[in-house]
């Protein structure tokens, strides 16, 4: 075959291949990024050959790796439990240390006021002692009686035509002291009943004693004043005249009695420990 046939031949060929190749070369972008996107779904479609395989370990084998785990698991939680022990026996020692310093600081405090306290002893008993005589005196002292404010009041009392000629006082050994076995309380007193005469027998009212007086007046109008006068006054209770008798011309002379009541005390030494303090001053 000469070199002009041959080069027709080539000729032809490309001729017939450029029909084919425009079509390729005219598609676009887009439709060969949707080519692309199949071409890979269709790969991931396709199966993935996997090897077989095949367990040839026996089965104590796994029980004895799951024991293994177990035993790994147990042993740290052990671990742990005893670190925690550990720690709170740490914990709890310091605590017992900082208490045993503050009972030694509390100890020896306690060792320093238990001296100074021996020292005071003898200011303690000083004091209990001074204590028991201010109660004594207190005790003693409860049924003291001011009887110059009774003779003052009595003459008070009596009225401008009357007058006052004998008076005895008798108290009762258990006012203001011990009755029935008891002690009375500071600045209290234990009345009893009336020693004195009254105007009403069936109603007679407690005092601490009683006043016998005896004396003149003008009239009986005079009596009847001296009488109301006494009962108005607080240190006196049941004024009671039992006699009156007419004498020469318009004079009385009369007897009779009055009660004391618990308002005669004088009660200086009720409140001992303020004057004291006021003493002191």
């Amino acid at each position: 075959m000469s070199r002009s046939s041959t080069a027709e031949l080539i000729s032809e060929r490309r001729d017939q291949s450029s029909p084919a190749s425009e079509p390729a070369e005219s598609r676009t972008k887009a439709e060969k990024k949707a080519d692309k996107k199949a071409e890979k779904a269709a790969r991931k479609d396709q199966m993935v050959p996997v090897l077989p395989s095949v367990n040839i370990l026996s089965p104590w084998v796994f029980e004895r790796m799951a024991i293994s785990r177990l035993r790994r698991i147990f042993a740290l939680a052990a671990c742990v439990l005893v670190l925690a022990i550990v720690a709170g026996w740490a914990v709890q020692g310091m605590r017992i240390d900082q208490a045993e310093k503050v009972l030694a600081v509390e100890e020896a405090e306690t060792s320093r006021l238990t001296a100074e306290t021996s020292t005071l002893t003898p200011v303690k008993t000083f004091v209990a002692t001074v204590g028991q005589q201010q109660l004594t005196v207190q005790n003693n002292m409860a049924a003291e009686i001011y009887f110059s404010r009774v003779l003052e009041e009595l003459q008070n009392a009596t009225p401008y035509a009357a007058r006052v000629e004998t008076v005895s006082i008798a108290l009762d050994p258990n006012a203001g002291s011990v009755a029935l076995g008891k002690e009375p309380a500071v600045g209290e007193t234990i009345p009893v009943e009336s020693p004195c005469p009254g105007p009403d027998p069936f109603n007679t009212k407690l005092v601490i004693g009683c006043i016998t007086l005896a004396g003149s007046a003008g009239s009986r109008a005079d009596v009847g004043e001296f009488v109301i006068n006494l009962g108005n006054e607080e240190l006196f209770v049941e004024p009671f005249i039992s006699t009156t008798t007419a004498g020469d011309g318009n004079g009385v002379t009369f007897n009779g009695s009055v009660g004391l009541s618990e308002k005669v005390y004088s009660r200086r030494y009720a409140e001992l420990e303020k004057l004291l303090k006021a003493s002191a001053r």
